[in-house]
């Protein structure tokens, strides 16, 4: 299927397993440029490396190790690339467990990771918002 998105720049949060990998590898099947960003260089390098031979030339595939919900890890991001078409933001939630085992500090790193976060980087990539130099400063 063509969905009209073959040349588009996208950023993929989560990238290097699971729903983030999915995300990227389907979008760059599609012809689709993508950051990959994940914590775990290794795995994230691995990951690149596999989905670079599974499309050969059709997409760019840009590995970039780093915390996305950390000012520093936005900013490294934003290093590679300013402009994107398609922002998939994934992150893990709170930890495994009962709801109310869980802590203020667990909640406030979730929230800080699957809404603060997704909003730098909504707010950095809008169109004409030329932000994504800002994309640690916000909020």
């Amino acid at each position: 299927m063509d969905l009209g998105i073959a040349g588009k720049w996208a950023l993929v949060g989560g990238a290097s397993k699971g729903l983030g990998l999915g995300c990227a590898r389907a979008l760059a099947h599609e012809g689709v440029n993508v950051v990959m960003v994940a914590r775990g260089k290794d795995a994230l390098d691995a990951a690149a490396a596999e989905l670079k031979a599974e499309v050969g030339g059709q997409a760019e595939v840009i590995p970039v190790a780093a915390d996305i919900t950390t000012p520093e890890g936005r900013a490294a991001v934003f290093a590679q690339r300013q402009d994107f078409d398609i922002v998939v933001t994934n992150a893990g939630g709170p930890p495994p467990g009962a709801f109310r085992d869980w802590d203020r500090d667990a909640w406030i790193k979730a929230i800080d990771a699957n809404m603060l976060t997704p909003i730098h980087l909504i707010t950095a990539v809008l169109p004409g918002s030329n932000m994504g130099h800002l994309a640690g400063e916000l909020i």
